[in-house]
């Protein structure tokens, strides 16, 4: 062929294949911005990445052997996997994003349906709960294999450290958090309400402490540990993810205090 053939033969094989590639990612794209996971996306994506080059160079394959034509065949090639790498390194970040949001949700649930067999923030509450959250981070780490593109480096990595360190947080202070407040109150309410056989005046005080000791990492330790004595329990976490950016951002750009210390003071009344 012909230079200008050759270089439209590019431009059509080009347009052809973004158009078809663009079309499967907008599909995906529709999917993951509903907060929805797609189903075996790191091997559909790497399909999807070699089958359009594949196309692309078969379609092309004439231009190749012409100097003048090689090196525009080059250049619209690059641009065409720049395009689906793009869409494809997006489509990771958001299915990641959706995971973690799907995963601490359901941890969280769960620990408020688990929360009336123990006290939430005493050392059982913590015990009873640790399988729990390995369970959480194992059902993760199987999910977040399916999204994976090793050709592009897109691997789970990053965010297994990362859903790892907020399943932790999640765990330590589940006790201050909303939901877990507003339960506690509804059971107190109940309790109030509830008629009171006539027993002997007590008040019994006990003191919670929950420490968190964040030092410098990016999230490859993380634990736990715990003593009651009596009333009184303590709870001490450890997570070096400190230098973590997603971290950093939850505590508006700046690095989180070293060490955190939460006081819950208990008091049983009965008149």
């Amino acid at each position: 062929p012909s230079i200008t053939e050759a270089v439209l033969a590019c431009d059509d094989a080009y347009a052809r294949h973004v158009r078809a590639a663009r079309a499967k990612l907008s599909a995906w794209k529709g999917r993951s911005s509903r907060g929805l996971i797609i189903d075996k996306f790191g091997p559909s994506a790497s399909t999807l990445l070699k089958r359009t080059m594949d196309l692309y160079d078969r379609d092309t394959m004439a231009s190749a052997g012409l100097s003048a034509a090689a090196p525009y065949r080059l250049e619209m090639r690059s641009k065409l996997r720049s395009i689906v790498e793009k869409a494809v390194r997006e489509l990771f970040a958001s299915q990641v994003e959706n995971l973690e949001k799907s995963t601490l949700k359901k941890f969280n649930g769960l620990l408020l349906r688990k929360m009336g067999k123990n006290d939430a923030g005493s050392q059982d509450f913590y015990n009873d709960n640790a399988s729990a959250l390995r369970s959480a981070a194992f059902a993760f780490d199987t999910a977040v294999t399916d999204l994976e593109v090793p050709s592009l480096s897109l691997t789970k990595t990053k965010a297994l450290a990362s859903v790892n360190g907020k399943l932790n947080s999640a765990l330590l202070s589940f006790p201050d958090s909303p939901a877990a407040k507003l339960k506690s109150m509804k059971e107190v309410q109940q309790m109030v309400s509830r008629q009171k056989k006539p027993t002997e005046r007590s008040v019994d005080v006990g003191l919670d402490l929950v420490a968190m000791i964040r030092p410098d990492g990016f999230g490859s330790l993380q634990g736990f540990a715990g003593y009651n004595l009596g009333e009184n329990s303590i709870t001490v976490g450890f997570n070096n993810d400190a230098d973590a950016p997603e971290v950093i951002s939850q505590f508006g750009g700046v690095r989180p205090p070293f060490i955190r210390v939460q006081p819950k003071l208990k008091l049983d009344v009965e008149l």
